[in-house]
């Protein structure tokens, strides 16, 4: 028995006590900060019994955890229980996790719980501002910046440089490439507190966010920031961003081609070209049948199962990196899913996301975010 692995973590606007994602200066980098670097919905803990390499977590009050989120632990003796714990079992007032190497017993201290974050850093903020970096050396570890001072979209770029919130060089995109003022990631199609529902995956070093942003439109855009998995060892700048490339996107994929087939390759860059030349590169995407230009099947071949195909980045017409963590779904599936885990083919399990375009009904168009991990 092996401890699972918890370097994904997964979050969406159903999960008790969760940011707010609304027409607000400030919301996202809200939302931001409670997924990627403090958490949020800390529980006191009951108790906590090991036996057997399992621990059996207790609360009273009830328990929000899903099965297969991350959480952690503080507070505890022995001290090896303060660490981050996939949830295995979840229960109406407890859940368990395999926790092999901790001796049978019963913990004591001042214990809480809480959805653990995805362990990104932020290194420099300021009003309605915020920069993100991924804390892993392994990583390319550029900068997302966000200014979150307009209250319906936030503008977001990428930086391969920063010194402050305000100051860094090597953006992507350039502006000349895309103004500052169409680029961005929307909250909401109306300013004010009406809330929005949304989904964030993100390992170590990449994120997908998912807002449902207009409530004329009833799934998800998709927009990404972080490191691919490059073809080439050498590839040093294979940091890729998505955001709608229009001041004020009429509809969820509007000006933004992350799940697109790859005829299309607005909004999505690398910091640098395959060449590894200064200058940011234009992304193109490509899965299987994953729009209405490339087709769809109306049924999963497996009766009960659905299939994705994982998603694949070019530059210049060649294969430059794989998309982690994202699939995209092979067939329709018309009882629309928004926000369900399930199991997959292949013993994963995935949070699966209603997407589409401009259309005001669902049409069965999802995406399918492994939430077991590893990615890489």
């Amino acid at each position: 028995m092996a401890k699972a692995d918890t370097s994904v973590k997964w979050f969406h606007s159903g999960m008790a006590n969760g940011p707010i994602l609304r027409g607000e200066a400030g919301a996202l980098i809200e939302l931001l900060d409670a997924c990627l670097i403090n958490g949020f919905d800390s529980r006191a803990v009951d108790s906590i019994v090991v036996a057997g390499g399992v621990a059996t977590v207790s609360l009273s009050a009830g328990n929000p955890f899903e099965q297969h989120v991350v959480i952690q632990l503080a507070g505890a003796t022995p001290a090896a229980l303060n660490a981050e714990w996939r949830i295995a079992t979840s229960g109406a007032s407890s859940f368990t996790f395999l926790c092999p190497g901790i001796a049978d017993g019963t913990a004591t201290g001042t214990i809480t719980c809480k959805r653990a974050p995805a362990g990104w850093a932020k290194p420099f903020s300021a009003t309605n501002k915020g920069v993100y970096q991924s804390i892993d050396t392994n990583t390319t570890q550029l900068y997302l910046r966000l200014d979150d001072a307009h209250a319906q979209y936030t503008r977001v770029r990428g930086y391969e440089n920063m010194t402050d919130a305000d100051t860094g060089d090597g953006l992507f995109p350039t502006l000349a490439q895309c103004a500052a003022t169409a680029y961005s990631w929307p909250k909401s199609n109306a300013a004010g507190i009406a809330s929005r529902s949304w989904a964030l995956v993100a390992d170590g070093s990449m994120i997908h966010f998912l807002p449902v942003w207009t409530a004329s439109y009833p799934h998800a855009d998709v927009f990404r920031f972080g490191d691919a998995v490059p073809l080439f060892a050498a590839d040093a700048y294979h940091c890729a961003i998505s955001a709608a490339a229009a001041a004020s996107p009429a509809w969820p994929s509007h000006a933004n081609a992350t799940v697109m087939n790859m005829q299309y390759q607005t909004g999505c860059y690398f910091a640098r070209g395959a060449d590894q030349a200064a200058g940011a590169a234009v992304t193109r995407n490509i899965a299987m049948n994953v729009n209405s230009a490339g087709g769809y099947s109306s049924a999963p071949p497996v009766a009960g199962e659905l299939t994705f195909a994982p998603q694949i980045a070019f530059h210049a017409n060649a294969i430059r990196a794989s998309i982690p963590g994202l699939l995209v779904g092979l067939e329709r599936k018309t009882d629309y899913i928004t926000r369900t885990v399930s199991e997959g083919v292949d013993g994963r399990w995935y949070l699966k996301v209603a997407v589409g375009e401009n259309v005001s009904t669902p049409d069965g168009s999802f995406v399918a975010l492994d939430v077991t991990g590893p990615w890489r």
